[in-house]
């Protein structure tokens, strides 16, 4: 139990949204900053919703009932498709692990997201937008003449080595440049997620172009100010993409057919795969089927420079159906 002299929020202290993060801090051992920032946000929006409809703002009152409340309202947000599946399922988790954090012996949960709200789908059915580079392009010269210069960096940066958006924001650019020039790859370290953090080493090829972007990357920031990476010396990253440059960058994104910056690392994911397999992602080319066992190394390279632990889910950026092919394969 936490040091707080109160017994609100199981001894983590008297307001439930700091108490749930303090929580989170010390079940995960003080590590994992980027998962427990996540379930942090989370567990506020539920913190959120049980004040406004139950008028709860203490963990000791939350019951199974309360918890079953939120997941039934959760499932009708998704009938009405105003929510994805897998953001209903990731805000159940977050509320279970942080209930289970704070009360530690016999925590209540929902035990199957999935009953509540909806199986997510684990593969990419839609083509990623982004892919053409002329259109990045054409989105990155659009955001320098709006004024938003290092949103337009980003939008390469996710584009050009497939980062997640946190990654290409957060990642030291002087580090990268002399690792592109010595090795011809970069290692993506900063704001990986799930705590990989400097554990994991994820390296990212490099080819000419992203030399040439990496170097313009570094010119532009310096002349902005920032320090090692896209953040000013005031700036948080939330400030910058929550309600910064980034933030604003999303509707002129979607304006000119990019859904966002996530669709972009997708977008990368494929064409690696054409890369390294010389046919097209499984979502480009339906006929791109696990005939031989180069398939099956190609995607476990992309899970790698994807920086994922599990091949299965390079289905959710490149479309193939590895679990249903699997069986098809015959394997020289």
């Amino acid at each position: 139990m936490s040091k707080y002299p109160t017994s609100r929020n199981f001894g983590f202290g008297k307001q439930i949204e700091w108490a749930g993060r303090k929580a989170l801090e010390q079940y995960y051992g003080n590590g994992h900053y980027s998962t427990v920032n996540t379930h942090a946000q989370h567990w506020e929006l539920f913190c959120r919703w049980i004040r406004e409809t139950r008028d709860i703002s203490d963990a000791r009152e939350i019951t199974q009932d309360v918890l079953e409340y939120y997941a039934d309202m959760l499932s009708e947000r998704v009938k009405d498709e105003t929510m994805d599946v897998a953001y209903a399922q990731n805000l159940i988790s977050s509320v279970n692990i942080t209930l289970e954090a704070m009360r530690g012996v016999m925590p209540i949960r929902i035990q199957s997201p999935s009953e509540w709200v909806g199986r997510r789908c684990t593969f990419r059915e839609i083509p990623p937008t982004g892919y053409d580079w002329e259109q990045v392009n054409a989105a990155a010269e659009h955001l320098q003449k709006v004024g938003l210069p290092r949103a337009r960096l980003a939008v390469l940066l996710c584009r050009r080595f497939g980062l997640r958006l946190r990654e290409a924001v957060l990642g030291n650019i002087a580090d990268w440049i002399r690792q592109a020039r010595e090795k011809g790859a970069i290692d993506v370290r900063k704001g990986t997620k799930g705590g990989r953090g400097n554990e994991v080493e994820r390296w990212v090829p490099c080819n000419t172009d992203g030399c040439h972007l990496l170097a313009e990357v570094e010119h532009v920031c310096k002349s902005l100010g920032c320090g090692a990476n896209m953040l000013l010396p005031d700036e948080t990253y939330n400030s910058f993409v929550n309600n910064g440059e980034i933030n604003l960058a999303r509707t002129h994104l979607h304006k000119l057919g990019i859904k966002g910056y996530h669709d972009l690392r997708a977008s990368w994911a494929c064409e690696r795969f054409q890369q390294l397999n010389g046919h097209p992602a499984p979502i480009f080319d339906p006929t791109t089927r696990c005939k031989h066992r180069k398939h099956w190394e190609t995607e476990n390279i992309l899970t790698r420079e994807l920086g994922h632990d599990r091949t299965e889910i390079v289905q959710a950026y490149i479309g193939a159906r590895a679990l249903v092919w699997k069986n098809r394969c015959t394997f020289p």
